[in-house]
């Protein structure tokens, strides 16, 4: 398996011998043979009605705008593609900034559950139920988080005053959010059992957490429990937390609410799969790890970086793919090098 890719990483490929790629390689790829999962999504994070999506202000090389979460961003033009900016947006402003908002924002999460499901939900259903990869509930790209849902409503600059300016705020959006997504998941959980799912946060950087574990354990950590208490009761095995950066002050709030593993474990952050497993053990299982940075350099670089991580291949609870999605400067040789070297240590070759 593999992440994806940059909408650059694309059309340099393209330019070096490969057919057009899609962004995401989590549901499989056949020209890199690559297995996938299948997912059964619906709108857990927007709300709705959505808020318009209005440019404010464009020039040659970026753009003002609001979009469908109410937040103001400014985005840079220069060298997109596909989709893909070369660098974050900037975010100016959030819809949520006190209790009028925050009601405002909450009405457009209360509506009827069946109109956040695609209108073809019987046939997604019936063709899961028929496939042998596995069956993820939600995207499989990333979805509903607690943190990365506050933070989409006040911002990080926003929430993290707001968990000292009105902490019984606070309280009241994490309860309501436990119960939205509840409400939303029953339906599936009753036409079907599903293997696993990811719980989308990105709440770390290189420089550690935007929330440190007092606050998590405080605020976060009971919905944790209580949602995936509902999750497992529904026969999911596997649940994992997709965030970036260096989270390892959260590990342990993450693993008293029953989480079982993390992606994409980025090594420039210090989250070095081989160091996680010697100093936590079997205790959760870890998707990611490979060193983008290695990659790009060459067969030499990624050999080494391959031997590193064989051992926890060999033991189990560890899928290795690139440690995000894969940037511009890995050639379509190096890829594919690196892809050989992987299928060798994964199956005995």
């Amino acid at each position: 398996m593999e992440i994806g890719v940059w909408g650059q990483t694309n059309e340099r490929w393209m330019a070096e011998g490969a057919p057009p790629q899609p962004g995401m390689f989590i549901k499989g790829n056949s020209y890199f043979g690559l297995d996938g999962v299948d997912d059964a999504c619906l709108n857990t994070v927007m709300p709705l009605p959505p808020f318009s999506d209005r440019v404010i202000e464009e020039t040659d090389e970026t753009v003002l705008f609001t979009d469908g979460l109410g937040r103001t961003r400014m985005a840079l033009k220069t060298g997109t593609v596909g989709g893909t900016r070369m660098s974050m947006d900037h975010y100016i402003k959030h819809y949520v900034t006190d209790r009028k908002s925050w009601r405002e924002m909450r009405q457009r999460y209360k509506g009827d559950p069946a109109a956040r499901y695609p209108q073809d939900w019987d046939k997604v259903i019936a063709r899961l139920k028929g496939v042998d990869t596995p069956r993820c509930l939600l995207s499989a790209y990333g979805d509903f988080g607690f943190y990365s849902m506050l933070r989409n409503w006040f911002g990080t600059e926003g929430l993290s005053y707001m968990f000292y300016d009105d902490p019984v705020l606070i309280h009241e959006c994490l309860e309501f959010l436990c119960d939205h997504i509840i409400r939303l998941l029953e339906r599936p959980f009753r036409e079907m059992t599903f293997d696993f799912m990811w719980i989308h946060e990105d709440l770390a950087g290189k420089g550690g957490p935007l929330i440190g574990p007092k606050l998590f354990r405080e605020f976060i950590l009971p919905h944790y429990k209580r949602y995936l208490h509902f999750i497992k009761a529904h026969g999911v095995e596997v649940v994992l937390v997709d965030t970036d950066g260096d989270f390892e002050v959260l590990i342990p709030e993450f693993l008293e609410a029953g989480v079982d593993g993390f992606n994409p474990m980025e090594v420039a952050s210090g989250m070095d799969p081989v160091g996680m497993r010697k100093k936590y053990g079997n205790s959760f299982c870890m998707v990611g790890g490979i060193d983008k940075r290695e990659i790009a350099k060459g067969k030499k670089e990624i050999d080494q970086e391959v031997a590193k991580i064989a051992p926890l291949v060999h033991a189990g609870g560890y899928i290795p793919w690139i440690d995000h999605a894969i940037p511009p400067d890995i050639s379509l040789t190096n890829f594919q090098y690196y892809l050989e070297q992987k299928r060798k240590v994964i199956f005995g070759e």
